[in-house]
């Protein structure tokens, strides 16, 4: 009988040969394996596929040549950008955390209304309106390794 990969995950319905996430401490696996499906707002699996079909898709799609040719901005443009289009958010780009030398790349905002709510505002009522902030690197790019260009990795702002 041939051994399950450690990775695997039934409950995705992908037989991954390599971890789908990594939890360090912010959520146990099981929670993200088996308790977050039950919250109200999780999405059904009937839901989520033409989500799934249309990142699936633009993966397919773009990730050769971003591999080989891209950049940070071509991967946030071809990549990210869709996607979180795709998935509703509405974001602010390269806004400096306020009394910090870190400058995330997006401030995701639920919707376009939270964002337009805010858009006037000062950094911090952005910052606190932001239901996240992402840092986007280049395709492929570990995101522990400190960046060449920008000398900081995308889990810590600094080398200090």
């Amino acid at each position: 009988m041939a051994k399950k990969s450690p990775y695997h995950h039934p409950e995705l319905g992908l037989p991954e040969i390599r971890k789908l996430w990594q939890t360090q401490g912010f959520f146990s696996d099981h929670y993200l394996k088996a308790r977050i499906q039950k919250n109200s707002w999780w999405p059904t699996d009937d839901q989520a596929r033409p989500i799934w079909q249309f990142c699936q898709g633009l993966f397919n799609k773009r990730a050769r040549w971003l591999a080989e040719r891209g950049n940070e901005q071509s991967c946030r443009q071809e990549l990210i950008d869709r996607i979180l289009t795709q998935l509703g958010f509405a974001w602010s780009d390269n806004i400096r955390l306020p009394n910090q030398d870190f400058e995330p790349d997006y401030i995701l905002y639920a919707n376009q209304e939270a964002k337009e709510a805010v858009l006037d505002k000062s950094l911090d009522r952005r910052y606190r309106a932001g239901i996240a902030i992402l840092e986007a690197k280049k395709f492929g790019h570990p995101l522990s390794q400190i960046s060449k260009h920008q000398q900081r990795s995308a889990g810590r702002p600094d080398r200090s």
